[in-house]
C-alpha cells in the first residue's frame, strides 16, 4: 500500500511540476510572441477578450474537446481587467471547465453502454493509456487531472464510461477550482510583464 501511495505521489508531483513549466513556457511565448508581433497579439487578444460572451463560448468548447487553448491564455488576456472583472472572469471559466468536464463525463456514461465504443477505445493508445492509469490510482487521476495539465476532459468522460458514481466524480473533480485560483492569482501578479 505505502508504495502504491509513493507511485501515486511522484505521478501527481511529477504532473504538478509539469504543470508549473508549462505555465512558464506559455508566459514565454506569450512574451515572445507579443513582443515580435504586438499589432496581431493585441488583434486577437481583443477580437476574443472584448466580448465575455465569446471567449467563454471558445473557452467552453476548448475544455469540452480535451483542453485546445490552455485556461491561462484565457486568465493572461483577461488580466488587463481592473481586478473586480478578472476575478469573475476566472470564477466563470472556473464553473465552465467544470461543467464541460461534467458533459464529457455524463457522454462517457451513455458511451460506457454502447459495446461498440468500448471496443473502439481500447484500440485507442491514449484513452487506453489513461484507463490503464485509473486501474493504478483510482480516483486519485481525477485530481491530478484537474489540478495539472492531464486531460481533464478525456479524464471525465473515462470515468463516466466507467460508470464511476457522479457524486464522487463531482467532489473529485471540484479540486480543478484550486487550480483555477492558484494560476489566477499567478496570471494576475505577472499583469505588467505579460
Amino acid at each position: 500500500m505505502a508504495h502504491k501511495n509513493k507511485d501515486f505521489y511522484n505521478y501527481f508531483s511529477q504532473n504538478l511540476i509539469k504543470g508549473f513549466i508549462y505555465l512558464l513556457v506559455l508566459i514565454g511565448l506569450i512574451i515572445v510572441f507579443k513582443s515580435t508581433f504586438k499589432s496581431q497579439y493585441d488583434m486577437i487578444e481583443h477580437a476574443v477578450s472584448d466580448s465575455y460572451y465569446l471567449m467563454f463560448f471558445i473557452f467552453l468548447i476548448s475544455e469540452f474537446f480535451v483542453g485546445i487553448l490552455p485556461p491561462e491564455l484565457f486568465m493572461i488576456w483577461s488580466s488587463d481587467d481592473p481586478w473586480h472583472y478578472y476575478a469573475t472572469a476566472v470564477t466563470t471559466m472556473t464553473m465552465v471547465s467544470l461543467f464541460a468536464g461534467w458533459l464529457n463525463y455524463r457522454i462517457g456514461l451513455k458511451l460506457g453502454e454502447k459495446e461498440f465504443f468500448m471496443n473502439f477505445v481500447k484500440k485507442r493508445l491514449r484513452f487506453k493509456k489513461y484507463q490503464q492509469r485509473y486501474e493504478q490510482y483510482g480516483s486519485g487521476l481525477i485530481i491530478v487531472s484537474a489540478l495539472t495539465p492531464l486531460p481533464f476532459a478525456l479524464v471525465s468522460m473515462l470515468t463516466g464510461t466507467l460508470a464511476y458514481p457522479q457524486k464522487k466524480y463531482l467532489m473529485f473533480a471540484s479540486f480543478r477550482i484550486i487550480r483555477f485560483v492558484v494560476y489566477g492569482i499567478i496570471v494576475w501578479n505577472l499583469h505588467g510583464v505579460i
